[in-house]
């Protein structure tokens, strides 16, 4: 009788424990990403994925029509705030939901092994806070986005499948098929599984292509799940945004098949495939630290050998995925939160392999301490994932303090509603995005009368949409292109827009104004400057007015001095003085880097010219005092520690830590002096670490250059970091301080290159603005913008 009383007590604590434990923990991961999430609008898709839904338009392609159900659901049924950040906390679910269907999956796989309950509970956590806490996830978790779903949708086939072996039960299958009918409504990255799934289905049960009535339901499912495709149709004949035509097979077919950009798929050959996978390595090392690393290993190596039908499913997900998304360039950090979120499932396992291989080990003296193993040993696995959530938040991953749309947002109702401008702002699609949340979900409207927004893209380029709205009105730009001042006109600053004006400009008065002559030949009007105070590490910024009477031959570049500090400015991108006209007003925009060792303090900000065409490094004694500048103290002292073993540092944002090269059999580390002879049969292997020093303020292209005595490009890469597959800022910083990347690059000379000796330069500079990033010796002094490596010698 005691027996018979003891066992529902059992199963119901199973039970009860079964329920708590994955609602606790989704709970508090929607409550860790809910926390951190971004307060509302971020520049480009984030921003269309919160107002398509809520003016029932169609996104860009594939189109997106599960998650433009979803969270056009949620966006009703969840009034959280403005819709902005309401969606926002759709990610932060489907993140929550998505971790605890790692645990779910580990919990099941658990019931192969002999571990304990409270062993299998502690594996099962511990897969799911490695996923919580790696920087990809938590990243795409905390704003609007439809990767964070197509990884929930994979991970819950996953969960579907291992529960359907589990239980031996058909619903779960059919559920499998409902689901997998909604991914292939969402996007086609959720589809790269599905061989995976059909293998794994098979291996599971052989015998199941006899089965027609299962079958049969299974295809009702599919169907089923199918039905968000509708959306397109019913909606596209008269949908407020986004295409027109796709209730015609034409346009249904091009736009869910994203047929513009399949350019960007399969990018590398089989040449690029080790650097491919040094990519991936370096990514991997962003998201686990060492310890999870290996458990992942140990996982990996324990499904084949304890686990052999879930290895099937486990393998052929993995190598599918990773082989598509590391030589795709477009949304890899994206398309790579579904293999992350299969390898924190393997990390789960590892764990479960050490559970088993602990007993193994010689069982100490003490009864007391082997108990106690059994304890203190989960609990150090689970301070790891806990660890690296402290590590992200110190790094800054939390959007909750990122305004910098919305202040963009409010700068644009603040110069021009109600003004009656007839202005024309032309944008591209990240400036775009955020005043559409406004004017459709907010009912912010603009008036034409005072704004026309013009949206330019590679089908309106920048210098044709200025000549085509020329005559309507005054033309501002969203952002610095230099393409429009390359066409004759000039860039008038004011922040944080730019105006477009015919030259000469003389209507500029700037807010601080002087009166100083540089040998009568360089007029010094003013200056404009956001702040006098400044932390350590970041950039002033000045905005200076000159004028010249007569037109000169010799090119005069400013320098400043912050104190100690010299910034001898480059003339990249900028309007030199021989191309100044005779009495116009030039506004030009410099940055000075205060180094993260100056101590705070007071210091006066300086002005000098240089003769460039001359040679002269200062035309005057006396330098032109602007201002006093505070600078203040900062908090994080690590980018002091990195920069002392640095090659180089990249405007007080990035360090280039290491650079290695190598040619056959030849390597050579920078800055090396011996030539490294290459040839056509053997191209330029170069490996540069990059080191995160702060949150970069821009996406930055990677320069690698060989070029000649006279300093000209003869060949070379200008790519994204990590071949497109890590950029430093897309929509927001993507890199965080602290982190390390190794970025491969393999560079092929040009068949009808001369034999010489040449050098290799690196760099960076601005993806739109194009400005080289200036590079900043150990003082702070700028000392050009540019990093020469070392010597080729090309036979």
């Amino acid at each position: 009788m005691t027996n018979r009383i003891q066992k529902p007590k059992s199963n119901f604590r199973q039970s009860a424990l079964g329920l708590l434990v994955p609602s606790g923990l989704f709970a508090f991961v929607f409550l860790l990403y809910a926390s951190t999430a971004a307060p509302a609008t971020l520049f480009g898709d984030p921003a269309e994925y919160q107002f398509i839904p809520a003016i029932a338009g169609i996104a860009h392609p594939p189109g997106y029509a599960f998650y433009t159900l979803l969270a056009r659901f949620w966006q009703v049924f969840i009034p959280v705030g403005k819709i902005a950040f309401r969606t926002n906390l759709l990610a932060a679910a489907v993140g929550a939901w998505t971790t605890t269907a790692v645990y779910l999956i580990v919990h099941d796989l658990q019931s192969s092994t002999s571990n304990s309950q409270y062993r299998a509970l502690s594996a099962s956590l511990f897969a799911a806070a490695s996923l919580a806490a790696s920087p990809d996830f938590w990243q795409h978790a905390i704003h609007a986005n439809a990767h964070i779903v197509s990884a929930g949708l994979g991970i819950t086939h996953i969960w579907l499948l291992i529960r359907w072996l589990r239980t031996k039960q058909n619903r779960w299958l059919a559920i499998f098929a409902l689901t997998l009918g909604w991914a292939a409504t969402h996007h086609p990255i959720t589809l790269g599984g599905a061989p995976a799934y059909l293998l794994f289905i098979l291996v599971v049960r052989p015998g199941i292509l006899r089965q027609r009535r299962l079958l049969l339901s299974l295809v009702g499912c599919l169907l089923l799940g199918l039905t968000p495709l509708l959306y397109y149709p019913l909606h596209s004949p008269d949908a407020p945004f986004g295409p027109t035509d796709m209730h015609t097979w034409e346009g249904f077919w091009r736009h869910i098949t994203a047929r513009g950009l399949r350019g960007n798929l399969f990018h590398f050959g089989p040449a690029d495939q080790f650097d491919r996978g040094l990519v991936f390595w370096s990514l991997l090392r962003l998201q686990f630290s060492l310890p999870v690393i290996a458990l992942i290993a140990t996982g990996l190596i324990w499904f084949a050998r304890r686990l052999s039908k879930p290895a099937v499913l486990v393998y052929s997900f993995l190598a599918i995925h990773l082989l598509f998304t590391l030589n795709t360039v477009q949304d890899v950090m994206a398309y790579l939160l579904l293999p992350f979120a299969v390898l924190s499932i393997a990390a789960g396992i590892g764990v479960l392999a050490l559970f088993e291989f602990i007993p193994r080990l010689p069982r100490p003296t003490s009864r007391v301490i082997h108990n106690l193993s059994f304890i203190i040993c989960p609990l150090a696995l689970m301070a790891l994932p806990f660890y690296q959530i402290f590590i992200d938040l110190q790094r800054g991953i939390s959007l909750r303090d990122f305004t910098a749309s919305e202040e963009y947002v409010a700068a644009v109702y603040e110069r021009f509603a109600g003004q009656g401008k007839g202005a024309i702002l032309l944008s591209d699609w990240e400036h775009l995005t955020p005043l559409w949340v406004h004017i459709y979900t907010q009912g912010e409207t603009l008036s034409e009368d005072d704004v026309k927004l013009v949206y330019v893209s590679t089908a309106n380029p920048w210098v044709e949409s200025v000549w085509a709205h020329i005559e309507e009105g005054p033309i501002y730009l969203s952002e610095y292109r230099p393409a429009v001042r390359e066409a004759g006109f000039r860039l008038v600053s004011e922040t944080p827009f730019y105006r477009v004006a015919a030259p000469p400009v003389n209507n500029l008065s700037p807010s601080h104004p002087l009166d100083v002559w540089i040998e009568d030949r360089v007029h010094i009007l003013g200056y404009d400057m956001p702040t006098s105070a400044i932390q350590a590490g970041d950039s002033l910024e000045i905005l200076l007015y000159q004028s010249a009477p007569e037109q000169m031959s010799h090119i005069w570049m400013p320098y400043g001095q912050l104190g100690p500090v010299e910034a001898r400015w480059t003339t990249d991108s900028r309007l030199l003085t021989s191309q100044w006209l005779p009495g116009e007003v030039v506004a030009e925009r410099y940055e000075l880097s205060v180094p993260f060792t100056l101590p705070p303090g007071e210091y006066p900000l300086r002005l000098g010219y240089a003769d460039l065409s001359g040679g002269r490094e200062s035309i005057t004694d006396t330098l032109v005092e602007l201002a006093t500048i505070t600078v203040l103290p900062r908090s994080e002292a690590s980018a002091v520690g990195a920069l002392d073993q640095a090659l180089a540092n990249l405007d007080n944002q990035i360090a280039l830590m290491e650079a290695r090269a190598r040619a056959g059999w030849q390597v050579r580390e920078a800055f090396w002096d011996k030539p490294l002879t290459v040839t056509d049969r053997h191209p330029l292997h170069l490996t540069l670490t990059w080191r995160a020093l702060a949150s970069p303020r821009d996406s930055y292209t990677i320069f690698i250059h060989l070029i000649d005595d006279a300093g000209r490009p003869v060949a070379g890469h200008d790519y994204t970091p990590l071949g497109g597959a890590c950029p430093t800022f897309l929509w927001f910083p993507k890199w965080l301080p602290g982190q390390t990347l190794k970025d491969p690059y393999r560079l092929s000379l040009p068949s009808d290159l001369p034999p010489g000796k040449y050098r290799v330069e690196v760099g960076m500079y601005g993806m739109t603005s194009l400005r080289r990033l200036p590079v900043v010796n150990l003082e702070g002094d700028l000392a050009g913008d540019r990093v020469i490596l070392g010597s080729v010698r090309v036979e």
